[in-house]
């Protein structure tokens, strides 16, 4: 369809972003602005204790209310794709808690955001073909925003109707997850909303009735009629302080030799800024230790005569074992243990070959990598970084 009107959206986000629109913190990381006619909320991604959580297949055809009584922790919520009826499929390829569904896939008409389970991220553009790979934690699907910091200013379909809208993008630098719910926009003034919060990728993941922002148990934009709908997927960011547990759990044994065990370690679990929040010993003369703990990111250190102290990073899960086992090296010192860069090496993905011409200026030139914070296509295979997250991915949903 021909461009419809970009004055239009320009002057609308202007009016708005003028008008006055209060913040409220939702938690470490989290806030709400809540303007005339629409609502932003902004996460910080690299914050310990945020994290990110899709519907998975079986709690489909729910209420966010619904949905949120049985997520521990979920702070707020949007709609997670278009979808459809009767059986709350969603439309596009879209992975919940690491469970892809399996009815759907991108068949190169949708783009995606995707995220691993420390919520790096990356946008691929609707021309390409993403298959569900181990790194994806929570992946979802919708029609092109925002793309490398420019609103679409045409419509796809109904694109041009004043509805209920919900968009989703990232920052530059992925730092920062961005969500837009208006009450009655179009695809461009949502796409213009999203661009002037900050948003570099973005697509749209709701429209209609089931666009709503939930937040701390109410509906920041309720829907259309105010009554709580169901629907396939939702989009919700966890704080993970607020009682989410993981159990972590592992042996502690000696790297040279893999029937030694070590049950006289000494273990110390920290978080990623260094506050100590657990010590101990194994429990059994198999090495064996536990530790049930709020969901976050911590480093793993053992210790032993005759060792050097080893240490691993390992990321909780909710109401998920996450195995973490050590083993020590002869020797003496200490390893040291750094979170990996948040950036994430994948693709790069085929063309689709019936995609229609993508626009000017806009089209991947191959594969690249953008910026600093794990939002891009990175060149040739994956680098052995992400071949080990995707490894670890899957182990530790077997275990």
């Amino acid at each position: 369809m021909r461009s419809f009107f970009p004055l239009a959206a320009t002057l609308l986000a202007s009016q708005l972003a003028s008008a006055q629109c209060p913040r409220e913190t939702l938690g470490t990381g989290m806030e709400v602005e809540r303007c005339p006619g629409h609502a932003i909320l902004r996460v910080d991604l690299a914050a310990d204790d945020v994290g990110l959580r899709v519907t998975r297949p079986s709690e489909r055809g729910q209420t966010v209310e619904g949905w949120a009584s049985a997520v521990p922790g979920l702070t707020a919520a949007v709609q997670a794709g278009d979808f459809a009826f009767p059986s709350y499929t969603p439309l596009g390829l879209t992975v919940g808690a690491g469970e892809p569904w399996s009815e759907t896939t991108d068949d190169g008409g949708r783009a995606i955001l995707g995220f691993d389970g420390r919520g790096v991220g990356i946008y691929a553009p609707e021309n390409q073909v993403v298959p569900p790979e181990p790194w994806m934690d929570s992946v979802v699907s919708g029609v092109r925003l925002v793309r490398d910091g420019v609103a679409r200013t045409d419509c796809q379909d109904n694109g041009c109707e004043r509805l209920p809208r919900t968009g989703v993008g990232i920052t530059a630098d992925g730092r920062f997850l961005v969500a837009v719910v208006a009450r009655a926009a179009t695809d461009p003034e949502v796409a213009e909303l999203l661009r002037a919060a900050g948003a570099s990728h973005a697509l749209r993941t709701g429209e209609g009735a089931t666009s709503v922002l939930w937040a701390e148990g109410e509906f920041v934009v309720p829907s259309s009629d105010g009554a709580a709908r169901p629907t396939a997927a939702f989009l919700g960011v966890v704080d993970r302080g607020t009682g989410a547990q993981t159990r972590l759990r592992g042996v502690i044994g000696d790297a040279a030799d893999s029937d030694t065990f070590l049950p006289a370690a000494a273990i110390t679990i920290s978080t990623l800024d260094g506050r100590e929040v657990a010590t101990g010993t194994p429990r059994t003369e198999g090495g064996y230790w536990e530790f049930t703990l709020p969901v976050r990111q911590y480093v793993v250190r053992a210790s032993h005569a005759g060792f050097r102290t080893g240490c691993k990073i390992c990321p909780g899960v909710a109401a998920m074992d996450v195995w973490c086992s050590v083993f020590l090296s002869a020797g003496s010192g200490e390893e040291r243990c750094e979170p990996p860069p948040r950036t994430l090496e994948v693709g790069p993905w085929p063309e689709a070959r019936d995609a229609g011409p993508v626009d000017a200026g806009m089209r991947d030139g191959g594969s690249r990598t953008v910026g600093s914070g794990g939002c891009g296509v990175a060149r040739g295979p994956a680098t052995p970084w992400a071949v080990a997250l995707g490894l670890f991915v899957a182990l530790r949903r077997r275990r």
